[in-house]
């Protein structure tokens, strides 16, 4: 099996075709889809990846403050992975709605 990860939403996209490989064989979840997008770039700082190397092509900050103004009306000072979790009954629910969103920004923010 290979990928073609060359950024952020690549990599994404292979987390969410097939995420009991990415979560060590946990079914879908926006805790772990959080803890292992926070390691992967926990991870390129440790190792001091030079910047022209990190893993990009998406920017968080903007989809976390887009997030915020959509779906969290209060402003509650949650990421979208917890808010996700928050609002939903499950965690296979809580990722099909962090990437419901996700989505949704790409469609709107991104390729809007």
């Amino acid at each position: 099996m290979s990928f073609n990860i060359v950024d952020y939403p690549s990599l994404l996209e292979e987390i969410r075709k097939r995420p009991q490989m990415w979560h060590n064989g946990e079914t879908r979840s926006a805790l772990l889809l959080k803890t292992f997008i926070s390691g992967f770039q926990y991870a390129q700082h440790f190792h001091n990846i030079e910047q022209e190397k990190l893993l990009g092509g998406f920017n968080w900050g903007t989809f976390e403050k887009w997030v915020k103004v959509n779906f969290n009306p209060k402003r509650q000072s949650y990421d979208s992975f917890t808010w996700a979790i928050n609002l939903s009954d499950s965690e296979a629910e809580s990722f099909d709605l962090w990437f419901n969103w996700y989505d949704k920004f790409k469609n709107e923010v991104i390729d809007g």
